[in-house]
């Protein structure tokens, strides 16, 4: 459920973090981290066949691919790692003045999603703390919050 919830939200927002960008790309290179990294190019290349590929009901993501220009995820499940990784979302959030656009709580599974809208970049960075690991999720681009609505199917 929470997935699903966050996606739906991920479809929704939209904020300025082009330097979390940076931020991140140190987990890259640590071990016991899972680091995920997609660019333009591969945004790009994928986003016409977006259509053949399965989809969360009523949304359209070629609307928004287009105009990415990264998307990164981190996850770590060492206690240590967790914390580390939480910690730096959250002074990011707060260094920033970043908005809580939603907060979902189910059983121990807790999700925060942040927005802070800037003019040259945007982007959606979500926080997810599981029983067995936290991850960061940045969606970065050059987008409005009109085009972040247009990928929501009517």
């Amino acid at each position: 459920m929470i997935k699903t919830i966050l996606c739906a939200v991920m479809a929704l927002t939209c904020l300025n973090a082009q330097a979390q960008v940076k931020a991140f790309e140190k987990y890259a290179d640590m071990n016991g981290v899972a680091y995920v990294y997609i660019s333009k190019a591969m945004l790009t290349a994928i986003s016409g066949k977006l259509n053949s590929m399965p989809s969360m009901p009523n949304v359209n993501a070629q609307a928004l691919a287009s105009k990415l220009s990264c998307i990164q995820l981190v996850h770590a499940e060492k206690n240590d790692l967790r914390a580390k990784l939480k910690s730096e979302v959250k002074g990011i959030v707060k260094k920033d003045k970043y908005e809580l656009l939603m907060q979902v709580k189910e059983d121990n599974n807790k999700a925060d999603i942040y927005q802070h809208i800037g003019p040259q970049q945007s982007a959606v960075v979500m926080l997810v703390e599981e029983k067995d690991g936290v991850t960061a999720v940045v969606f970065s681009g050059k987008f409005t919050t009109e085009d972040v609505m247009k990928m929501v199917k009517k």
